[in-house]
């Protein structure tokens, strides 16, 4: 019975799949010369979109990612709110060293796309 068993889960995890399911897109294997995980052009989308439903943000059809935080109108606690939603939306968590370099809406993006685990 024993080895039945192990015959039976061992070909289930021999065949590894290569691409995995998200919510909204399907989740790539790395790109070796650009280093994405993820579409940063679906990550810029989804982050600007986050942005601009901040109560804060007073000309949402301006943002860029070229936008510093600044020029947006974000405060700095305004900004960390934004940030928490930002993690949310990606289901993933930002050290605060990390936080703290991001000076451009695109640095956001850019380290969003390289996580491996942004959904």
């Amino acid at each position: 019975m024993n080895r039945q068993l192990v015959q039976m889960f061992r070909k289930q995890f021999i065949q590894v799949p290569k691409y995995f399911a998200s919510n909204e897109q399907p989740m790539i294997l790395r790109n070796e010369k650009s280093g994405y995980y993820v579409n940063p052009e679906a990550v810029a989308r989804r982050m600007i979109k986050v942005i601009s439903l901040h109560d804060d943000i007073k000309n949402p059809s301006g943002i860029t990612l070229q936008s510093t935080w600044t020029d947006i109108g974000l405060s700095d606690m305004a900004y960390v709110e934004v940030m928490v939603e930002v993690e949310r939306e990606f289901e993933i968590e930002f050290p605060d060293a990390d936080v703290e370099c991001f000076r451009t809406v695109n640095d956001a993006v850019e380290y969003v796309a390289r996580s491996f685990f942004a959904v």
